[in-house]
């Protein structure tokens, strides 16, 4: 046991000494969590609380313009311009703004729109009354295909803003045809001398079809979604506690070249006490730097204007997975110095690493998004495993159970590195 406190407190010293080490584990990763969260807080917001400026000219003046109309400058995420310096907006007004980025959307109704629709409803209402014997008829005339909405955007409009406006365009012209359709075959009734009222109200009518998005979660009360802060601080978190292989492995090469390895392998069965006390040092140490990091999130970044970090319904779980985490970490980083013989090789080789694994694990993009080939090579990364399990706690509001496997497979990742590091210290000392 005093072997690992003595372990203990000279690695402190060293890390204390180490001033950049220090920086390494604390305030890069605390600076890499608020640049990233920042920057990307609008991507992950995906539109939902932007209010964008929307042009809009009206060459009809009917009841599909007004159902337009009516339906954008209801939406919380459209402010409708339709006019500029108290005249009505053109067609290439409109056109000349788009081009110039002042604006990113438009949208043109042309004359006569209202009335082509009408003609729709006119065919389909006459088929129907034909087929159930009503007799009635309505005026109508051959379709045009020249009467569309248009739809003009910004070149540099993403293609997921374009769907999203497209289909709410759509929805509000398919109402609007609908609700034609309907008073039209109620026309036909009329005129086959059917009395009876139908219903006008076509909300009213089909207000339990619709769609409701509900949360998975535990409570009802409980509203969580992913946002650039559940999304960075677990993510860049773990990146920032894998990046303790750089003082791990360094402080163990300059032990072997100072002579000092050499010192504690001469002390009958150190070899391994030691090792245990500095995997237990560091491993310690990045699980502080995980809690750190959380309370970033947590305190920080609200004072910036994003959201705070959320830990889900069973935060103390997290407590075990940052550790099992740390581990990880801790003893990959002991495995570099381990096998490498000079900080040239070790540091190299710890940063890359980390690096593809982060980028295999979904740090970086989610794994979903990935090829199914690297989707399966994705399950031999660590970090992986270390941000699906963070994921089921602050996200997914899992108990222990659902995160057992995740800090099975870190604590065994961690395990065999481990005992491969110490078979690779023992030959090295029995060469001596």
């Amino acid at each position: 046991m005093k072997k690992i406190t003595a372990t203990l407190i000279k690695e402190w010293i060293l890390l204390r000494r180490d001033v950049a080490g220090l920086l390494l584990l604390f305030l890069m990763p605390a600076i890499l969590i608020i640049v990233m969260a920042m920057v990307q807080d609008a991507p992950f917001r995906d539109y939902q609380e932007i209010r964008f400026d929307l042009l809009l000219v009206d060459e009809d003046g009917g009841s599909l313009a007004r159902e337009i109309k009516s339906g954008l400058k209801a939406s919380k995420n459209f402010h409708v311009i339709d006019s500029l310096e108290g005249s009505a907006l053109s067609s290439g007004q409109l056109q000349k703004l788009l081009r110039e980025g002042d604006y990113h959307v438009g949208i043109v109704i042309p004359n006569g729109a209202t009335a082509e629709v009408v003609n729709s409803a006119n065919i389909i209402a006459n088929n129907i009354s034909r087929k159930l014997g009503l007799g009635g008829t309505m005026p109508s005339r051959s379709t045009r295909d020249n009467r569309y909405v248009r739809m003009y955007f910004d070149p540099v409009s993403k293609p997921t803003f374009r769907t999203s406006i497209s289909f709410a365009l759509d929805r509000f012209v398919t109402y609007s045809c609908s609700n034609l359709l309907v008073q039209r075959i109620s026309q036909l009734s009329k005129l086959a001398g059917d009395s009876a009222e139908m219903n006008d109200d076509f909300r009213k009518v089909f207000a339990g079809i619709g769609i409701k998005e509900e949360v998975l979660n535990d409570t009802q009360g409980d509203k969580t979604y992913i946002n650039s802060v559940q999304h960075n601080v677990p993510s860049w978190a773990i990146f920032g506690m894998f990046f303790i292989v750089i003082p791990i492995a360094g402080h163990m090469i300059r032990e072997r070249e100072d002579g000092s390895a050499v010192r504690i392998e001469l002390i009958p069965h150190a070899l391994r006490l030691v090792a245990l006390g500095r995997i237990l040092f560091y491993t310690l140490m990045c699980t502080l730097q995980f809690w750190v990091m959380a309370g970033i999130g947590l305190w920080i970044l609200p004072l910036l204007g994003l959201p705070a970090l959320y830990l889900g319904l069973h935060a103390w779980v997290l407590l075990p997975v940052s550790f099992a985490i740390a581990f990880a970490a801790t003893s990959f980083g002991y495995f570099t110095g381990a096998v490498f013989r000079t900080t040239n090789q070790a540091m190299p080789f710890g940063a890359i690493s980390i690096v593809i694994l982060s980028a295999m694990g979904g740090l970086w993009v989610p794994v979903e998004l990935l090829p199914p080939v690297m989707q399966r090579v994705a399950m031999i990364s660590p970090l992986h495993w270390s941000l699906e399990a963070v994921h089921h706690v602050i996200l997914r509001n899992g108990g222990i159970g659902s995160v057992a496997g995740h800090i099975l497979f870190l604590m065994a990742f961690g395990t065999i590195l481990w005992g491969i590091s110490i078979y690779k210290n023992v030959s090295r000392a029995r060469g001596i």
